[in-house]
């Protein structure tokens, strides 16, 4: 057994260690974060007139029914002021993970980033957590009473009020997150430095943008054990590869396929593990199918349009297929942003009185876009300008901003929580197939 001298010594040395890794990440920090080439600014969050309208609006229902306000604010302070009595009530009396009273009224009961018994049982904790659910509730009612704004823009302050409700939780900082101190304890800090080198590697992985790795990327290889259906490139120009798929079957339809998926991430989505590949599984059905690849764009691409796209990418994969099968038409499947795509190409061929589509699906895409759905946020003008101005500069809408825009929609889930368990755990991110792909996107 060690003697105190010498496990003494042994803390020091993990000691000094740690500070020097950390004394390099620092560098290596300032160093990746002196090169970032941010995206325009507009992109990082409503136009400021959306505040500005609510807060115009909350003052004028004040002027109007002061009553109805201060009633509202008053249940507010009565309910935090109780809580802080709460609190101290427990710690005089000494509740512990033994003795903390049951709690009734949890309103984050459920909330999986409240698991740890700590925010039961610890008065701190305890209260943290009560009150944050109370200023969430707070934000959440002064939205719900703002009633002379129109129906988009009500719904577009409910989404960002809900952004910085999901931000501002207490679990996403140190010093009141029981699970990263408990485990910076345990480990004598050694989760933090593990956290810090996290950061460090995925702001280095993405030129300084701050994009949670949600995979373990090590975990998997593309034609390894992911996208591992047998398939050949038959055709490629500047847009795209097209990849045929022999059926695997004696008989064949004698009609093919060719999926068409969008263009703002890679094809495979549809080919990830054998036992989920709807790529697999379409050739066991005995079609022959073919499924577009996009390139993924850079500058030179500035001048590229929907025309190309349709052109040199839909109009001429349909062509190929039917010259490669011997074939008078073609089942076409368009997924998400390349379903809007294939049904404007319908319409067009109907113009030209091309009938070379004898089936048309449709896998999530939009076509009527007076119901935006999720994304009702950010098809909006102040968005729109802030893509253009971006798209203006860098000749692309770099592979960030839409990752990011699409993670937000699913913050705690996408953000929030692998931050939590990256940086302030020190964790490696899951091998999981899906995650992987979602991280792997394109201008």
């Amino acid at each position: 057994m060690a003697t105190k001298e010498e496990a003494a010594g042994e803390n020091l040395e993990r000691m000094n260690e740690n500070l020097a890794r950390v004394e390099e990440l620092s560098q290596r920090l300032i160093s990746v974060l002196s090169e970032r080439n941010p995206a325009n600014p507009t992109l990082g969050g409503p136009s400021q007139d959306l505040f500005a309208k609510a807060a115009t609006s909350y003052w004028s229902e004040m002027l109007e029914n002061p009553g109805r306000i201060y009633e509202r604010q008053l249940e507010y302070w009565g309910k935090s002021v109780r809580h802080f009595m709460e609190a101290q009530q427990q710690m005089f009396q000494g509740h512990g993970a033994e003795t903390a009273p049951e709690d009734e009224d949890d309103p984050l009961k459920g909330d999986k980033r409240f698991s740890n018994p700590l925010w039961q049982t610890h008065p701190f904790f305890h209260y943290i957590k009560h009150q944050y659910a109370l200023n969430a509730r707070a934000i959440e009612e002064a939205v719900q009473e703002i009633d002379d704004l129109d129906a988009v823009e009500k719904r577009r302050l409910e989404y960002f009020s809900r952004q910085i409700i999901d931000m501002m939780s207490p679990t996403n900082f140190l010093g009141t997150n029981p699970d990263a101190l408990e485990k910076a304890v345990a480990t004598e800090g050694e989760s933090l430095v593990r956290g810090l080198e996290n950061l460090v590697a995925d702001l280095e992985a993405n030129n300084g943008e701050m994009l949670v790795r949600l995979a373990d990327d090590k975990a998997f290889e593309l034609g390894g054990n992911i996208a591992t259906t047998p398939g050949e490139v038959v055709y490629r120009n500047r847009m795209m590869e097209v990849i045929q798929y022999a059926p695997a079957t004696e008989q064949v339809h004698a009609t093919p396929i060719v999926i068409f998926p969008p263009w703002i991430n890679k094809f495979y989505i549809l080919d990830l593990k054998a036992q989920n590949s709807l790529i697999k599984w379409v050739t066991e059905q005995g079609y022959t199918l073919f499924v577009v690849s996009w390139v993924n764009p850079d500058a030179s691409y500035a001048d590229v349009g929907m025309e190309d796209y349709i052109e040199e990418g839909f109009l001429t994969a349909i062509r190929e297929v039917k010259a490669i099968c011997g074939v008078k038409q073609v089942n076409a499947v368009g997924y998400c942003i390349a379903g809007t795509t294939l049904h404007l190409v319908l319409a067009l061929m109907a113009k030209r009185g091309d009938k070379s589509v004898k089936s048309a699906t449709f896998f999530t895409a939009l076509t009527d876009f007076s119901e935006q759905g999720e994304f009702t946020p950010f098809l909006q003008d102040d968005f729109v300008d802030g893509i253009e101005a971006e798209v203006a500069e860098q000749g692309v809408l770099r592979s960030f901003i839409m990752s990011r825009t699409m993670s937000f929609l699913r913050s705690n889930d996408l953000v929030y929580q692998p931050a939590v368990r990256s940086y302030m755990m020190g964790e490696a991110p899951p091998a999981f197939d899906l995650l992987y792909w979602n991280g792997d996107g394109s201008n």
